[in-house]
């Protein structure tokens, strides 16, 4: 009879979960972050917010390699609409959606497109890699590009067909992934021939379209700058909307003066296109592959170069893309970039401090705010400081601020420093760390000094370290929750 009855109360838990739900295990890396909270009263958290389609958003989450099957979007769909974000990047597949020349199948992009849809974000896809039924040119990473012929026209049908099944749905659309990998380095005619088909293909279909070009492997200016002159000269500026990048550089404030370069370089031909990040992250572990491989990374320093990357971008005014969702299995090896740890079956097995770091961001810095350098922050401390105002509907409501002479260390101590804001008109700020989501007061340690000809705010025994914190008056703090030490 006890032996029933457990089952009985099993199956009844098992009822109160949504439909392929799975239970995970705690992080033990992110029970230790919340067991070390800077040294201030905790008055609150950041209350994370769900992604909804209806709400706007500065951020996106990678949904990579579903075309190649290095991950199954079933198992981690439930957790990408608990990040905030509010659009999630995909790959189209073209190798796997044709696998017979004029026929097409869908049906696990449909999965895909409208399961993202389902749970509040919007996607927007990377139109990438080739075909091995039409060449021998690839269907992975660093495939190589294709002139005109066959192959060429094999590929615009495919793109038409792909535009016009998610007409709607799918309302941006980016021209390859990294086309500047190993195997195309001098590949700018190639590229740029690619890139104009592709777009006018994409407007026929839909005049609509958002288009990104290049998704190339960093900011670096070369091949930007020569496949630009040659798009320009086709006559296929016009169809860029952004020009995406990606950057895994261990110290992430490196990435600021290239951006600024590559920023100057796109003005020369058109200042309305936009910037974007369109795919970034940090392992979690020392690998021996991929980006940024060879360090001996942990969940601490993961999450608080994700965390500099993305706000780095805010102030620069960029949107941002995390890379990516879930860990990738590519078959000799299971990356570690993920929000959530995976296993080698492909099952979620906890959230990384990375992913509660996602959610801080997405639920803080809303459209709303903005990057100002209307505030100004001095600090007495040897060690390179980060730091940008935050202003909303152009009043000042608050800063940012880090530690960034070198890359994430892998500790939670914390330095305590007297720091000085100018500028910043502040009747009860509270200090927000951006790792951990606690809020917390400020007035024991506030020292405050305002006149006609200054706004000034001085903090004595002020805690910063190697990863973002905000200063911002209570009352503009978007979403506070009590504290739930329960995750």
């Amino acid at each position: 009879m006890k032996r029933i009855n457990l089952i009985v109360a099993i199956l009844f838990a098992a009822t109160l979960l949504p439909a392929g739900a799975q239970e995970l295990k705690k992080s033990v890396t992110w029970e230790n972050i919340r067991n070390h909270p800077a040294p201030l009263p905790v008055i609150g958290e950041i209350a994370a917010v769900k992604s909804d389609v209806n709400v706007p958003s500065l951020w996106s989450v990678g949904v990579e390699t579903m075309d190649r099957d290095y991950a199954r979007f079933p198992e981690f769909r439930q957790f990408v609409g608990e990040t905030g974000v509010g659009y999630g990047r995909l790959q189209s597949g073209w190798a796997k959606t044709e696998q017979k020349k004029g026929k097409y199948n869908f049906e696990w992009l449909d999965e895909h497109v409208d399961g993202l849809i389902a749970e509040g974000i919007h996607p927007w896809m990377c139109l990438c890699y080739g075909n091995p039924i039409y060449s021998e040119h690839g269907h992975d990473l660093n495939a190589k590009l294709f002139p005109d012929g066959p192959i060429m026209d094999g590929w615009l049908r495919y793109v038409k067909a792909t535009v016009k099944r998610y007409k709607g749905k799918v309302t941006m659309w980016e021209v390859w992934n990294e086309p500047d990998g190993r195997k195309n380095l001098d590949s700018y005619a190639l590229y740029a021939n690619l890139f104009v088909r592709t777009a006018k293909a994409i407007k026929e279909v839909d005049p609509q379209a958002k288009i990104a070009a290049f998704g190339s492997c960093s900011p670096d200016r070369k091949y930007i700058r020569q496949s630009m002159e040659l798009i320009a000269q086709a006559g296929g500026v016009q169809y860029i909307d952004y020009i995406t990048y990606h950057a895994y550089w261990p110290t992430p404030e490196i990435i600021v003066p290239y951006v600024k370069e590559l920023r100057a370089d796109i003005d020369k031909y058109s200042t309305s296109i936009g910037l974007l990040q369109g795919e970034t992250g940090c392992p979690g572990q020392l690998e021996y592959g991929h980006a940024m491989n060879g360090i001996e990374w942990n969940e601490y320093s993961q999450a608080k170069w994700d965390m500099r990357q993305a706000l780095i971008h805010f102030s620069m005014g960029i949107p941002y893309s995390f890379f990516t969702m879930v860990d990738l299995n590519y078959g000799w090896m299971l990356q570690s970039y993920g929000l959530v740890r995976m296993n080698g079956a492909g099952k979620a097995v906890y959230k990384r401090p990375k992913f509660y770091a996602v959610q801080h961001i997405a639920s803080l810095f809303t459209p709303e705010f903005k990057a100002t350098d209307a505030v100004g922050l001095s600090c007495n401390t040897s060690e390179k400081v980060y730091s940008f105002g935050l202003e909303k509907n152009g009043r000042p409501v608050g800063c940012v601020l880090w530690l960034c002479g070198n890359r994430p260390s892998d500790t939670l101590e914390r330095r305590l420093v007297d720091i000085c804001i100018e500028g910043l008109p502040m009747k009860d700020p509270v200090y927000v760390d951006m790792l951990t989501g606690y809020v917390h007061d400020l007035k024991g340690i506030q020292d405050n000094y305002y006149s006609r000809e200054y706004d000034i705010i001085r903090f004595k025994d002020f805690p910063i370290w190697d990863s973002p914190v905000v200063i911002i008056e209570r009352s503009e703090l978007p979403n506070l929750s009590n504290i739930n030490r329960n995750e």
